[in-house]
């Protein structure tokens, strides 16, 4: 564990309220802040990044998994230099990381910002076209009118929120790739505004764009201790004030079922016959309903089968797992075992059987310390955001990086109803998490570091 964490604990709870006053004053007559400005270059970026097509696939062990996203990635750092971002680079996995060098004399943490750039499986990427539907005042905003495609505050309730808003769209026919290119388009957009406004004391900051986030593949292969970030933020989120400190334990699982189906049916009666897909079918029909995905929320878990493939006298069953606490976890997996069992107990004349399981990622509130999240919510406070802390159900790459050394939550970034062609982005929440970025910079340059982490 990060020697930081307990030492600066105490700094949050006791020293905050003097901090934060000095540096409401700094913000209000030094930085010169231009709202209208900051949601246009939001709106200009994001609409460039979505135009390129980073979905990702699963079906390859290869990182980065599709050509586009090393496009996107080397774009990146090309605008990332040219807003005075040091010791660019883009690694063989197609990893942006970047630097901004501090311009103050504090000796403070240094924070990173990051966000993935690939986008979902679930619908196309390929050529998306982005609508801008400026200053929505209610009702429906048309995506795709020959497909009758709309969103409006019955589908989308969270538009009940955005009147006044910028609400930007796909045309139909694919997502838009909000997730998680408006968490891009704020942190560039706060790399520029660093460069723009030098007087903004900070310090040094890291900033790093990562592929395969939807396939969990890519923050793994990050190099945490080279990138050198004590705390990060990914700004992976939804909506205004959302706060991620926590996510799912996950595990895999496979079970292989062998048979003996070489015998031809109609002579099947009294053989060796042993029906391999029965198998499986019957160890997918035994797991708990009640512990199925759509019968699930909250806090609870989920036992999924995702696929059953057979070829010949085998059949392979792969699912996931998903809990908070480890106690439903080893609950979770006991289940999934006394299926298997039950099945080999039945279809004896079975030649093979097999489980294995596999851990994928871990809940990150275990690993994080209060300092990290406390700062993010401050941060909202001081910009007249609630903030609402968040129990993800599911995982982001900040779960991996925590795990890796890098306590990592997820702050809102303006993404709604993700994975689909109803996907839309919301500048003005957009904007609201860009002025959240910038405040917390602030608040970790006011936060001492223990001599011995200097």
């Amino acid at each position: 564990m990060n020697k930081l964490y307990g030492a600066v604990a105490c700094v949050a709870a006791l020293c905050l309220p003097i901090f934060v006053q000095a540096q409401d004053l700094e913000w209000k007559t030094v930085t010169k802040y231009n709202k209208a400005e900051s949601k246009k270059q939001l709106t200009d970026r994001f609409t460039k990044y979505v135009t390129f097509n980073t979905q990702s696939n699963d079906q390859t062990d290869k990182v980065p998994s599709t050509p586009g996203q090393v496009k996107l990635a080397k774009a990146l750092a090309k605008e990332l230099k040219k807003y005075g971002a040091k010791n660019v680079k883009v690694d063989a996995h197609a990893i942006v990381t970047g630097e901004i060098p501090a311009t103050s004399a504090n000796s403070s943490a240094v924070v990173a910002f990051l966000a993935h750039m690939d986008t979902a499986l679930e619908v196309s990427g390929k050529d998306v076209q982005p609508q801008v539907h400026k200053n929505y005042q209610g009702g429906d905003i048309v995506i795709n009118a020959e497909k009758k495609l709309v969103i409006n505050p019955a589908n989308s309730p969270q538009l009940s929120r955005a009147r006044g808003h910028d609400i930007i769209t796909a045309s139909g026919g694919t997502l838009l790739g909000a997730d998680d290119k408006t968490g891009i388009a704020v942190i560039m957009t706060m790399v520029q505004y660093l460069y723009d406004h030098p007087e903004l004391e900070h310090g040094l900051i890291k900033v790093a764009f990562t592929p395969d986030e939807e396939v969990g593949t890519g923050a793994g292969k990050m190099d945490v201790a080279a990138f050198g970030a004590d705390y990060a933020y990914t700004l992976d989120g939804s909506d205004l004030g959302q706060l991620t400190d926590e996510t799912f334990n996950a595990k895999s699982f496979t079970a292989v079922f062998k048979g003996l189906r070489a015998v031809h049916p109609g002579e099947a009666m009294n053989s060796a016959f042993a029906d391999n897909l029965l198998m499986a079918s019957d160890f997918h029909t035994l797991l708990p309903r009640q512990s199925r995905p759509e019968n699930t929320a909250g806090r609870r878990g989920f036992i999924l089968v995702d696929s059953i493939v057979t070829n010949g006298d085998e059949s392979t069953v792969k699912g996931i797992i998903r809990a908070f606490t480890d106690e439903e976890m080893q609950g979770f997996v006991s289940e999934v075992t006394r299926a298997f069992n039950t099945v080999k107990a039945m279809n004896y004349k079975g030649t093979g059987f097999e489980l294995t399981f596999e851990d994928q990622y871990k809940n990150m509130k275990t690993v994080l310390p209060a300092q990290v999240v406390n700062l993010a919510e401050t941060a909202m406070r001081q910009e007249d955001i609630t903030p609402r802390r968040m129990a993800a159900r599911g995982g982001t790459d900040g779960s991996t990086l925590s795990f890796m050394g890098l306590p990592t939550p997820d702050i809102f970034s303006g993404q709604y109803n993700l994975h689909s062609e109803r996907e839309y982005a919301d500048v003005d929440v957009m904007e609201a998490s860009l002025r959240t970025v910038l405040r917390l910079i602030t608040l970790w340059n006011m936060q001492p570091v223990p001599q011995a982490e200097k």
